[in-house]
């Protein structure tokens, strides 16, 4: 277990941070994550095309998923963040470890089975090429507060460190946001909004936002 960057001169006004790969802190972020986005319109729209859509979306078919997306992202050198024993977390992907772009054949394969998460990531990846073209960056991913749990400055606690550390190293950050609480969220904390991607039939909206660039 690390400990994560931080402003040492807010240390007594932040909660504690902690930084692992464990699988304690894999498990965690699959379980918080899942059932703290649950009732998002873009996993409903997701675990339905998984699942098929005259069955029911269950947090634990939403959690597997997750912890499928979990492994993949430390596999490449991921990061999950914790505050305040986890009751905020999410997982940082530094440079390099970005997952590249699919290629038209892995993305014609994956929309044989799932045509909507397929377009999905080619549109995903496409706005992240057309926003920052080859330039490495650091990615925000599946961040989540324990809906369970009330812990004032949590999610600043995991943001603003990351945050600052990539404006330091004049590196641009990236992340998508599924509803427009995250949204806003991430806009405060200097996120800027740079494509608006639609999904499934009823056309829900995630936002694609940048922060640190144009590098200054």
């Amino acid at each position: 277990m690390e400990a994560a960057p931080r402003d040492e001169s807010q240390l007594s006004s932040k909660p504690q941070i902690t930084s692992s790969n464990a699988p304690e802190y894999r498990h965690k972020l699959a379980d918080i994550s899942s059932r703290a986005s649950f009732s998002d319109s873009l996993n409903s729209v997701f675990q339905s095309e998984r699942v098929g859509p005259s069955s029911p979306v269950k947090v634990e078919d939403l959690y597997e998923t997750t912890l499928f997306r979990i492994e993949t992202k430390v596999r490449l050198g991921s990061q999950i963040v914790e505050a305040d024993s986890f009751a905020a977390v999410a997982c940082w992907e530094p440079p390099g470890a970005v997952h590249p772009n699919h290629s038209v054949e892995e993305l014609a394969e994956l929309a044989m089975k799932r045509p909507i998460y397929a377009e999905f990531v080619r549109d995903i990846e496409a706005a992240r090429t057309e926003s920052l073209g080859e330039q490495k960056c650091w990615q925000l991913s599946l961040m989540a507060r324990d809906p369970s749990r009330t812990s004032k400055g949590a999610v600043r606690a995991i943001l603003e460190p990351y945050v600052e550390r990539a404006k330091n190293d004049k590196v641009p950050l990236w992340c998508i946001a599924g509803n427009e609480r995250a949204r806003d969220v991430y806009s405060y904390f200097g996120f800027k909004v740079v494509k608006v991607v639609e999904s499934g039939p009823d056309k829900v909206k995630t936002w694609c936002m940048v922060c640190n660039w144009p590098l200054k």
